[in-house]
């Protein structure tokens, strides 16, 4: 009876690729490069604050591990460079916490910024939420603060649609965040071709 239930939905961590990147699901074994991630001030300074090892694990186990099981197709995954097969950090697609809105991020190791990668995988994810999973509309948050996340978030082709707050304690430290947003169609319809 198993050729009756639908296929499971494609993840994106089995390989998501764009012209420089693609993307892995996370293993217990990436704990060490979550914690280098999550420990440098500079990448957490618009994340709110660095992250002790128990706080990374606590993330690695519930909100990427049993995330993937729980929600098909939506996750964080490792961000790979196709040519060394180095990780550089993580993009993500998944739910603003104690939301049901779906929401495109990333985080990456400061060696890798200003390179276009956050931007480029950002696209692709975008993409396959809206045409793989079906998604009607994506949105994104960024601090007040963090212009080059909002650089990104822009150039990625989602709109602004002013503040917002949320309860969840993980957003606690931010009064509100930069609240970004796109309708399937409108996304499609300017972004019509592949990027990679």
């Amino acid at each position: 009876m198993g050729h009756l239930n639908p296929p499971p939905v494609r993840d994106a961590g089995d390989g998501l690729a764009t012209a420089r990147l693609r993307l892995r699901r996370f293993m217990l074994d990436d704990l060490s490069l979550l914690v280098e991630l999550n420990a440098d001030e500079r990448v957490m300074r618009h994340l709110g604050g660095v992250q002790t090892q128990e706080q990374t694990r606590a993330l690695l186990d519930n909100r990427i591990l049993a995330y993937y099981a729980a929600n098909p197709g939506l996750g964080i995954w490792a961000t790979m460079l196709r040519g060394s097969g180095e990780c550089i950090g993580f993009h993500m697609l998944n739910n603003i916490q104690g939301e049901s809105l779906i929401q495109v991020g990333y985080r990456l190791l400061p060696r890798y910024w200003g390179q276009g990668y956050a931007t480029e995988m950002s696209i692709a994810l975008l993409r396959y939420g809206y045409t793989q999973l079906v998604l009607s509309s994506l949105c994104a948050i960024a601090e007040p603060a963090n212009d080059a996340s909002r650089h990104v978030l822009l150039k990625s082709g989602l709109h602004e649609r002013g503040e917002r707050s949320f309860p969840h304690p993980a957003y606690a430290k931010v009064p509100a965040f930069v609240y970004f947003e796109r309708a399937a169609q409108d996304w499609l319809n300017e972004h019509p071709g592949t990027e990679s």
